[in-house]
């Protein structure tokens, strides 16, 4: 009879054995969140681009062989420095200044006067320019999609001789100028916090307006600066690499 009753309760654990192991919880994978690349902090780097500004006009009253444009074109190369503030997932506010050092110009040579052989010149040269703007942008994850806009600052160094008959006019002045700028551009973050970016800038400035007189005769160089940039940069950033 003993050996009955075991049987009996053997047989019962066997035929529950899977009902419970049906009701153990089975564990699934653990996944881990991917960290978010957190924009939030200084950064500073080197660049470098090409800049055109065509809006220049040489010119002389009654001497139609004197006008001329002139159009400035040419590379630079500088730095930047500046903050991000990653303040929501995928927004970005910041602030950037940079300096450039140019080789942006243009010279032209026409002749004046009496009996046309008397050459005469003209040359605009933008050397140094730099900007201190604000900067809002779209960030996905270690890409990061901006527009900018500030105050910008650049020096021209003018030069026109005017050689009329037997008489020559110089005009040889270097000054600043202030305007300002705007752009849009585009950023990735590499591996340990270095950045790489790509972007369009256009700066405009208020009227120049020179003139020289030879012999009686005035020429007048004039221009309102546009100046479009185009460059490319890299930068490292100095804290705050990732976002839990």
């Amino acid at each position: 009879m003993r050996k009955i009753v075991f049987s009996a309760v053997a047989a019962l654990a066997l035929l529950s054995a899977p009902a419970m192991a049906a009701d153990i919880p089975v564990k699934g994978p653990v996944y881990k969140a991917v960290p978010y690349y957190n924009w939030t902090g200084w950064y500073g780097g080197i660049n470098a681009g090409y800049g055109w500004d065509p809006n220049y006009i040489v010119s002389s009253p009654g001497e139609p062989n004197a006008i001329l444009n002139i159009e400035p074109k040419g590379g630079f190369f500088g730095f930047q420095i500046g903050y991000n503030w990653h303040y929501a997932r995928n927004w970005l506010v910041g602030i950037e200044a940079d300096f450039q050092f140019a080789d942006i110009t243009d010279a032209v040579r026409f002749t004046a006067g009496a009996g046309g052989t008397n050459a005469s010149s003209a040359r605009i040269d933008i050397q140094n320019f730099g900007t201190l703007r604000g900067r809002w942008g779209y960030v996905d994850n270690r890409t990061l999609y901006f527009v900018t806009a500030g105050v910008a600052f650049a020096n021209f160094d003018i030069f026109v001789n005017a050689r009329y008959d037997t008489t020559v006019g110089n005009i040889d002045k270097f000054q600043w100028e202030v305007g300002y700028v705007v752009g849009a551009g585009i950023e990735h973050a590499f591996m340990n916090g270095w950045i790489g970016r790509i972007e369009y800038q256009f700066m405009d400035f208020s009227l120049l307006a020179t003139g020289v007189a030879s012999n009686g005769a005035s020429f007048t160089l004039t221009g309102d600066p546009q100046i479009h940039l185009v460059r490319i940069g890299l930068s490292r950033k100095f804290s705050g690499l990732m976002l839990p």
